[in-house]
């Protein structure tokens, strides 16, 4: 089946897929703030910072592109944290440890603490290193856990921080921020960034920019299409990416090599879920030109 539907249409993979890969990632502008603002922070070894966004806004997709632009810098080691729910601080420091390879080890939790101080002091002032901990989906981290990253932040020097901590949370731990334990953690943060839903020009380009990647000649949806898968998803990238991959597949099964809004109805109505519900009112879209060109360079991952 996938043979074939990539063959209906000519392309090379599946332009529409949920799976985080940054060669697909289309940067909104929203996206290249939040990544120069976290880039900026960790060359400057300030120390904390965060990205907040709602679910399917690419905050995975980002964290990984984040990861995949510091493999470009010998002098950064870094490690990607994808479920951050440890049941204890113990248990997080020790995934942690083992991910920078720290060589040492120890029963006791203090110990540990004070093996990794040791060993972020040696990377960091003996051989120049920056050590940057990127966590995702951090809205699941207990508060014990926050105030393990907390602590270790506290292991800086006169004009630097040690360890570089960049946490991607959904907009529910932001609200989690503004208690009262939390504000010495939120004191740390030397730069936020918000992730938006796209608008419809950036829906219009992001669509575009992952058929081409794809290796797509022909872009099959029409104005009309690309206007209702707009509205249905309400700007939010991952349910775009959903609805124009059933529409896809509506497509070749029918026979039809153009998408136009009636199928973007009729995968909607199927589909037949709370994630794809039209804007209300509904908006008033203004067409202009949106490039289509690919919005940076991507390389392949190097082996850790």
């Amino acid at each position: 089946m996938n043979t074939t539907y990539l063959s209906h249409f000519e392309l090379v993979e599946e332009p529409y897929s949920t799976s985080p890969n940054p060669r697909y990632l289309y940067i909104s502008p929203t996206h290249n703030l939040a990544l120069e603002k976290t880039r900026w922070t960790i060359t400057t070894k300030r120390g904390l910072a965060l990205v907040f966004g709602s679910v399917g806004t690419g905050k995975t997709t980002l964290a990984r592109e984040l990861a995949q632009r510091l493999e470009d810098d010998p002098t950064v080691t870094y490690v990607f944290i994808t479920n951050p729910n440890y049941p204890t601080p113990n248990q997080l420091l020790r995934a942690i440890n083992q991910e920078f390879d720290v060589p040492q080890t120890s029963n006791s939790y203090l110990d540990l603490l004070n093996i990794f101080k040791n060993f972020l002091m040696t990377q960091v002032l003996k051989e120049q290193k920056t050590l940057v901990l990127i966590i995702d989906e951090a809205q699941s981290l207990k508060a014990p856990l926050l105030e393990l990253l907390r602590q270790l932040m506290n292991y800086e020097s006169n004009d630097q921080k040690f360890i570089q901590v960049v946490l991607f949370a959904q907009e529910e731990f932001r609200v989690r921020l503004q208690h009262p334990r939390f504000r010495n953690l939120v004191n740390r943060a030397a730069m936020s960034s918000t992730l938006d839903n796209l608008s419809y020009a950036e829906t219009v380009a992001m669509l575009r920019h992952r058929w081409l990647i794809a290796g797509g000649k022909n872009f099959p949806f029409t104005d009309a299409a690309v206007e209702q898968i707009y509205s249905y998803s309400q700007g939010i990238p991952r349910t775009q990416v959903i609805i124009a991959d059933n529409a896809l597949l509506a497509a070749f099964v029918s026979g039809q090599t153009q998408i136009d809004a009636d199928i973007i109805h009729d995968v909607v109505k199927d589909r037949g879920l709370p994630d794809t519900q039209p804007l209300s009112p509904t908006p008033v879209i203004r067409k202009h030109q949106v490039r289509s060109g690919i919005s940076s360079v991507r390389r392949s991952p190097n082996a850790k």
